[in-house]
Parts: C-alpha cells; sequence; structure tokens
C-alpha cells in the first residue's frame, strides 16, 4: 500500500468523487481500492487544504475496509444495458469488474449515496470503454466498515 500524506474519512462530506475516474481497483486484505490517478475534489471545508476554495488532489486513493470478510457478500455491481427493446439490469462480479478495469476501462463516479443506519453506500457510476456504447452505467452496493480518503498534492481548482 502507497502512504499517503494527507488521509480523512469525509465524515463532514466535504471530499467529492463526482466526474472522478477510477483508473485501478484492487482487493487485498479485506480492503477495495479505488486508484485515482487524476485524483478528486476537496470542497471549501476540507479542513487540510492550505486555502478556502474548490480544489483538487493529485492521484489519490480510496479505500473501503470491508465490512464481512466474503467480497460476495459485501459486493454488489450491476451494469445496465439500455437496448432498443428495453433498459436491463444485470450482475457481474468483482472479479469480472476488476477485470474490466485492469483492460483499460475507466470508471467515473457520479454520485453517492449512505443510509443513516446502514453500513450499505451505493455508488452511481459510468463505466466507459473504447467500443460502442462508449459506456454504461454501473451501480456499486458496497458494505463498509470504513472508507478512507488518500493524497499527497492539493490544487486550486483554476490554477
Amino acid at each position: 500500500m502507497i502512504h499517503y500524506l494527507y488521509s480523512d474519512t469525509n465524515q463532514k462530506h466535504d471530499i467529492s468523487l463526482h466526474d472522478c475516474f477510477a483508473d485501478a481497483v484492487t482487493l487485498q486484505r479485506n480492503i477495495l481500492t479505488f486508484h485515482f490517478s487524476e485524483g478528486f475534489y476537496l470542497r471549501e471545508t476540507q479542513a487540510q487544504k492550505p486555502f478556502q476554495e474548490l480544489a483538487h488532489t493529485g492521484e489519490s486513493e480510496m479505500r473501503i475496509q470491508l465490512l464481512y470478510t466474503n467480497p460476495d457478500v459485501n459486493i454488489t455491481i450491476y451494469l445496465i444495458n439500455e437496448e432498443y427493446e428495453g433498459t436491463y439490469r444485470y450482475e457481474i462480479s468483482l472479479e469480472e469488474f476488476m477485470k474490466r478495469i485492469r483492460q483499460g476501462e475507466q470508471l467515473e463516479f457520479l454520485y453517492a449515496y449512505q443510509g443513516m443506519d446502514t453500513d450499505d453506500i451505493l455508488f452511481r457510476c459510468e463505466l466507459h470503454f473504447d467500443k460502442h456504447p462508449y459506456r454504461r452505467e454501473c451501480i456499486l452496493i458496497i458494505s463498509a466498515k470504513e472508507i478512507s480518503y488518500h493524497w499527497n498534492e492539493i490544487f486550486q481548482e483554476n490554477s
């Protein structure tokens, strides 16, 4: 695991993954890690920034400590297939999902939802690839014990 200078559990919701792309995903020792080569956003209220404006990080990671030891119990991944006949949701395994990312597909995070009395977090995403239809809606439901965000560099958004 890479050591980072900064870390946050996002309890104040001042880190945003909206419009950020994960280009690698790994599972080691019950920790699911998403790697962001181009970083993610730090809102104005994020305390570790040296300035008050919206900022973005350099290379970074989101680490999710899974609630249960069996990844199949912790992680559900749906892809949405829109065709002329209708829209279909189908489930893929974590192994298939990780393979797709390793083969060059990118995961764009759009929205995150977490209930008040649950350990589950739902991410609405798009999986981008280089053939028609070029992207597919993706839903990740993850049972998380803890989520942490890690980075080294902070840049002002308009710099």
